[in-house]
């Protein structure tokens, strides 16, 4: 079916709600003080979907395991509080995101939570491997029918096992079987090729990376721009940059802190996503029960953005790109580095000195890994650069790290 057929029969069959593929813009959120101590809803088609969500891609871990007590108090603190879409994927936790959701989600009833995990384009070999891997998710998540169900990160690595194996058809034949109710998918990437995802396919949704810093720097807006022409949902990922944003020092801390003094900087960042309009949900990767309540205190105590609070996202996000920071989410989906070289925690860690101009703290933190996980032992191999949903150009940026290091401790023994 082509899409402008699509549309209309949508629009026959639900009426005008569906012209953003059933998410209802105009009547976007139920707010209000009788929510019951939970956070407020947006419609999705038919479905009231929580405002927050439950991703599972960074839960609370103990010696490198997910800390499953932890993850069932966070679990229930979150469905007594009405975040009841879960997100997972095949590829999450080394694999064990799916079987730690599973088991929790096994304590409630089906139809009183959402469950949405992904299909890992990265790794099809051939056109079984698609309903193969569905069938091991659904046993891992203990489920027989998925609510939403990806195609997991569409990029230019992964396009052509998308369309060679027939994995939209594929995903369609799940859903005429009741297996899946909705299909989207998950992009990183530039605004052309989604242009052709987004038209080649009716799609339900998209799961796109969306917080005020990417807005600019990395040109989201643009991605988002496609999918609101596209008449496509957004579900947006990574609203505070990987915990990034939660981090702020210096100018862009006070500027937040005097502008706009009743949020902290994960609320502000949280607000700043759920006020675009066209997405029906925001999707958040938490690690601790404390990060879960402080995001559950925000959406039950929603408050649309405002138009003077656009403006401060952009000042803060202005002084933010100006520090040189890398463009890395701390995904991890780089940890299978041949050398053991700890990408992520580099990254993080030289953002966090670029952030902060703190030198001892980041040798400190550096100095902390083994020799073997540094930057310098990079061979450049590049199956980093093949993992990473940004698209960044690894060896280089981990070669710069060596430098700074390397010219830090000239000025050290120097002085």
């Amino acid at each position: 079916m082509k899409r402008r057929e699509f549309i209309v029969n949508s629009l026959l069959t639900i009426g005008g709600a569906a012209l953003l593929g059933g998410c209802d813009v105009k009547n976007k959120t139920k707010t209000g003080a009788k929510n019951n101590g939970k956070v407020v809803t947006r419609k999705f088609q038919n479905l009231d979907i929580p405002l927050l969500s439950f991703g599972c891609m960074r839960l609370p871990t103990i010696n490198g395991q997910i800390d499953m007590e932890q993850f069932e108090k966070m679990a229930d603190y979150a469905m007594r509080h009405g975040v009841n879409y879960f997100d997972t994927a095949y590829m999450y936790h080394g694999g064990e995101s799916e079987n730690a959701v599973g088991r929790i989600l096994s304590n409630y009833k089906r139809d009183s939570f959402f469950l949405a995990t992904k299909n890992p384009l990265r790794a099809l070999i051939t056109k079984d491997d698609v309903r193969r891997i569905f069938e091991e998710q659904l046993r891992k998540c203990r489920v027989d029918y998925f609510d939403f169900y990806l195609a997991h990160n569409i990029s230019v690595l992964t396009i052509d096992n998308f369309r060679n194996f027939g994995v939209y058809e594929e995903l369609m034949k799940l859903k005429e079987e009741g297996l899946v109710r909705h299909v989207g998918f998950s992009y990183h990437g530039s605004y052309e090729l989604l242009e052709e995802v987004a038209s080649e396919y009716p799609w339900e949704f998209s799961q796109i990376q969306l917080n005020f810093l990417d807005w600019t720097a990395m040109n989201i807006n643009k991605n988002y721009e496609v999918l609101t022409k596209a008449g496509i949902p957004v579900l947006p990922m990574s609203p505070l940059r990987g915990g990034a944003l939660t981090r702020l020092t210096g100018s862009a801390a006070k500027v937040l802190k005097f502008e706009a003094p009743n949020d902290t900087q994960a609320s502000f960042a949280l607000r700043w996503v759920a006020g675009r309009e066209h997405n029906f949900t925001v999707l958040s990767g938490m690690s601790s029960l404390q990060q879960m309540q402080e995001n559950v205190e925000t959406f039950i105590n929603y408050r649309p953005f405002t138009e003077k609070e656009e403006q401060i996202a952009e000042r803060i996000s202005a002084i933010l790109q100006k520090k040189g920071e890398i463009n890395c989410t701390t995904c991890n989906y780089c940890a299978d580095c041949p050398r053991g070289i700890q990408i992520a925690i580099i990254f993080d860690a030289y953002n966090n000195y670029r952030a902060t101009g703190n030198t001892e703290a980041f040798l400190k933190r550096y100095d902390a890994l083994r020799d073997r996980e540094k930057a310098d032992r990079c061979i450049k191999c590049g199956l980093c650069n093949e993992n990473c949903p940004q698209l960044l150009d690894i060896p280089p940026l981990l070669a710069m790290v060596d430098e700074t290091v390397k010219n830090l401790r000239t000025k050290e023994t120097v002085a």
